[in-house]
């Protein structure tokens, strides 16, 4: 998912989302984790990460990354709202998960 590393992808991000350098942007979310390179690398940089797997059988993926000390839950999300209140987190990032994340408009940044 990250051809450049996720470090690169990150550094990009952080190029279009100012707001992930100046302190704004404290808490996300990151759903279709995969084994939590994403949240692990937000996390070095000061941002507190859930990285959500979305399915039963991507339990070794979240068993890896609680290893790793990074915040992960296991959910299965597809035909319901998440378990956390509006404002829970200031930005929302997936990796081909498919989830209208402003149609409760709750994200001002959903990648």
């Amino acid at each position: 998912m990250f051809p450049n590393g996720v470090g690169k992808y990150v550094d990009l991000m952080q190029d279009l989302i100012l707001e992930m350098k100046d302190g704004t942007i404290r808490t996300a979310i990151d759903t279709g984790c995969g084994v939590a390179s994403w949240g692990g690398d937000l996390l070095d940089r000061g941002i507190l990460t859930l990285s959500l797997a979305p399915r039963d059988n991507h339990e070794a993926q979240v068993q890896f990354a609680l290893e790793r000390g990074i915040p992960t839950i296991l959910g299965v999300i597809s035909t319901q709202r998440l378990p956390f209140p509006s404002n829970s987190f200031d930005m929302a990032h997936c990796s081909r998960c498919l989830i209208p994340w402003t149609e409760f408009g709750t994200f001002s940044h959903a990648f």
